[in-house]
């Protein structure tokens, strides 16, 4: 007849082995492949929470490039109607020194030819992507553009994208099509501070639609008299108060696409830093119980070790 000894102890140890071993097995998984939530609910919630947040961080992602894009096309026309406004106010300047007495007024001509050639540089130069708020071509005319300036979150998670109209009519210095339709090709006419009445334009542009019969360019020689400077003066005098409200207008516009793009950065910034945090801590979670139960483990096996060793010697005797 056989006897079968059980000690206590030996049995203890491989039950709590066992145990730890089938907890390992189970938290394993979670940790090196991906966040697992415990229950149905905390899944649902879980990820609904992050999958709601991610498309919406995309999207602003989207609109945000989108905006950069609308911005950049107000900076460079508010920056050529700075340049121009400058060369504007600097002809008006040369015309009031060709009133002094013994001015070379040719000379005087050929500077202010120059800072026209100039103009049309600045003008031309004032494009992004394909849009000049400053320029219409022969066969064009001024149109209203739509810029996306902002994009609001509704209750219901979705984006509403805001837009900003902006009518280059109100920017326009040089047209090519029709000469009254912008502010440098078109005539002003009009009584100087003298009495002395005039219709003068800054620029020919070759327009197919050219200035209005009877305005003349403005240009200098040594015939041109006092009175016809006079009237080049207030016309450049009209012609810099129209481009400062042009400015203004874009300046208005820029503000509007430029501040809507500070709040996308913000919104996106947000919503990648939510998601981030609920996989972190989700995952930091399951690490947490994999440190856990590998310890537990090997206190357990150190254990059954030291139990089999116990039972060895007892054999022994």
């Amino acid at each position: 007849m056989s006897t079968v000894w059980l000690n206590p102890s030996v049995a203890g140890a491989a039950s709590m082995a066992s145990a730890a071993a089938s907890a390992l097995d189970r938290v394993t998984p979670r940790a090196v492949t991906a966040p697992v939530a415990e229950t149905e609910t905390d899944a649902s919630s879980y990820w609904s929470i992050s999958t709601t947040m991610r498309p919406g961080s995309l999207s602003a992602g989207s609109v945000q490039e989108a905006n950069e894009i609308a911005a950049a096309v107000s900076d460079t026309a508010a920056l050529g109607l700075e340049q121009a406004t400058d060369i504007v106010a600097r002809i008006q300047q040369k015309l009031v020194l060709a009133k002094a007495v013994g001015a070379d007024r040719n000379g005087i001509n050929a500077d202010i030819s120059q800072m026209k050639a100039e103009l049309v540089e600045v003008v031309q130069d004032s494009t992004f992507n394909g849009d000049n708020w400053l320029m219409v071509e022969a066969g064009g005319r001024p149109k209203v553009t739509s810029l996306l300036a902002s994009v609001t979150t509704g209750n219901d998670g979705g984006l509403s994208i805001n837009m900003v109209d902006f009518d280059t009519a109100k920017s326009t210095l040089v047209s090519r099509e029709d000469a009254g339709e912008g502010v440098l090709t078109r005539a002003y006419a009009g009584t100087s501070l003298g009495g002395v009445p005039y219709n003068y334009y800054l620029m020919d542009a070759q327009s197919r639609e050219p200035a209005e019969a009877g305005a003349r360019e403005i240009r200098i020689d040594s015939r041109t008299t006092g009175d016809e400077i006079d009237g080049m003066i207030s016309t450049l005098n009209r012609v810099l108060i129209d481009m400062v409200s042009a400015s203004a207008e874009v300046s208005t516009t820029r503000s509007q696409v430029t501040g809507g793009g500070v709040l996308l950065q913000g919104l996106q910034g947000s919503s990648e830093l939510g998601v981030s945090r609920l996989v972190d801590t989700e995952l930091n979670e399951q690490r947490v119980r994999l440190t856990a139960e590998k310890v537990q483990d090997q206190l357990q096996s150190s254990a059954l070790n030291i139990a089999n060793v116990s039972m060895t010697s007892w054999l022994k005797l």
